[in-house]
């Protein structure tokens, strides 16, 4: 047993000049989420603390710079786990903690990949077929002003290949009538790409451009106007519109619903857009799908966003 209003605080630069500098800078991060986890000082010196902290890791994940849910690896969580672990056990080395209780937080148990095979699993890339992607297309009911924006919202990301902060953030002014060098005619629309200094133009579909004019068309007639294309709206049911844009969260939330509804399993924010890579490339050849998807390599595009099945018959008749 100990008395932690006796222990002298410390954090992980006691571990200077054992390990290198970028070490403890991880450490440094890893080591001060954990603190904020425990909320109090008595708390984090608890080993029961980190095994609460390590199950929070598993069922929340994070949220990145666009507001999308993703889950924690389980080599991610453990390297966190460590961090804490060897900062407790250079306190106990220093003679701010017991042995004792650096040995508590060193009986914590790191996770196994093994039996998070089904986690693995879980959080697969999970393909989308025209089929699906019809179904979700169609589930709003576009005769009420929430179902309006709900299907313009849809029919924008599977006619754009778009993140959901690019389409949350477009504007009306964004969405323009092209003609390119061959002749060729389309609605496209203007994005700013993620550690791009400059927008860039992506081809938005006919179906997308309809379903847009009709929500717009219905925020118009209910008294909210918006540089915006998407907007939020508050109260129960969100009975009331705002000109506000609508957050990543919501829009989120709202795709998700959709998916889950078409059947779709462990859905998740990028699906969306291998849908697009995927039939871009069925279409046509990947460079058009790097291109609408507005990836500076390739290899992107063939690596994560193309999910393509093996071809079958194709070796036929090669001898």
């Amino acid at each position: 047993q100990h008395d932690p209003s006796e222990i002298v605080e410390f954090d992980e630069s006691i571990l200077a000049g054992t390990v290198a500098e970028s070490t403890v800078k991880q450490y440094r991060l890893h080591f001060g989420t954990y603190t904020m986890f425990a909320g109090t000082w008595e708390r984090a010196l608890q080993s029961s603390t980190l095994a609460r902290w390590r199950q929070t890791l598993y069922e929340d994940g994070y949220t990145d710079s666009h507001g999308e849910q993703h889950p924690y690896t389980v080599n991610a969580i453990n390297l966190r786990l460590a961090a804490v672990r060897s900062v407790m056990q250079a306190a106990a080395e220093q003679g701010y903690i017991p042995i004792a209780l650096a040995d508590g937080f060193r009986s914590v148990r790191g996770l196994k990949l093994k039996a998070s095979k089904d986690r693995v699993k879980r959080n697969a890339r999970t393909p989308i077929t025209p089929e699906q992607m019809r179904i979700m297309i169609d589930l709003p009911d576009t005769d009420t002003l929430m179902g309006a924006m709900h299907r313009a919202l849809l029919e924008t990301l599977a006619g754009t290949g778009l993140r959901i902060s690019e389409c949350v953030n477009l504007m009306q002014a964004d969405i323009t009538w092209g003609v390119n060098g061959d002749g060729a005619e389309g609605w496209q629309v203007s994005v700013l790409p993620k550690g791009a200094e400059s927008p860039e133009l992506r081809p938005l579909s006919k179906q997308a451009k309809t379903a847009i004019d009709n929500w717009l068309s219905q925020r118009s007639e209910n008294g909210v106007e918006s540089f915006y294309v998407f907007t939020g709206a508050i109260g129960r049911g969100g009975a009331k519109l705002t000109d506000t844009p609508l957050t990543r969260q919501a829009a989120w939330r709202i795709v998700k619903r959709y998916a889950e509804q078409a059947g779709v399993d462990n859905f998740k924010p990028h699906d969306l857009r291998r849908f697009v890579g995927t039939q871009l490339v069925k279409r046509g050849d990947i460079r058009t799908a790097q291109k609408v998807l507005g990836h500076k390599s390739i290899e992107t595009t063939a690596r994560h966003y193309v999910m393509d099945e093996t071809p079958l018959g194709v070796t036929d008749g090669l001898y």
